[in-house]
């Protein structure tokens, strides 16, 4: 669930375009269900993503850092699938999400994706937070997928501001990706 970029930094005359942000991407008014989907399918993106994005990248580690989030997205993905099932939603991906994450993994900066990765992080958050206001059962989904969230902010700011050292550190401090 973030956006796209290639590595600039160390590749000059790379193009670098801004990254692209979506409108809002959920109302208040929007039912359970529609949630549901926005927020499985926008695992199903952020997975693709990170990992065209790493097979793009020059810089290893900037790519193994990919590969952890497209991770991330994955078993969050898989977390939340049985609250979708409980709801009787499909968990088939959206063929619409590879083309997607193809489109976005090209041509965008480092920094540009970093910014536009807080940029969606902040969308998100508010989504996952109504799932558990409109269903308190499935609160322990809706809390999982905030701090997900959370942590994918927390790697975008820490990668912006040069702390690269340790900004996968709330990522691997998640429970599901121990």
């Amino acid at each position: 669930m973030a956006h796209a970029e290639t590595d600039t930094d160390t590749q000059p005359g790379a193009r670098s375009e801004p990254a692209p942000v979506p409108s809002p991407i959920f109302s208040p008014e929007d039912p359970l269900p529609e949630l549901w989907v926005r927020a499985y399918q926008g695992e199903v993106l952020g997975e693709a993503l990170f990992a065209k994005i790493a097979d793009t990248l020059d810089d290893p580690d900037r790519a193994a850092k990919m590969r952890v989030l497209s991770t991330l997205e994955r078993r969050t993905k898989e977390a939340i699938a049985p609250s979708l099932e409980r709801a009787g939603i499909s968990t088939d991906p959206d063929p619409e999400m590879f083309t997607l994450a193809h489109a976005l993994s090209q041509g965008v900066a480092w920094d540009d994706f970093l910014d536009a990765t807080q940029s969606i992080t902040e969308q998100y958050i508010p989504l996952y937070r109504r799932i558990g206001e409109l269903d308190p059962s499935e609160q322990p989904a809706s809390d999982l997928l905030v701090a997900h969230e959370a942590a994918l902010r927390a790697f975008a700011r820490a990668e912006l501001a040069g702390d690269s050292a340790t900004s996968l550190d709330e990522i691997n401090a998640l429970a599901h990706m121990a």
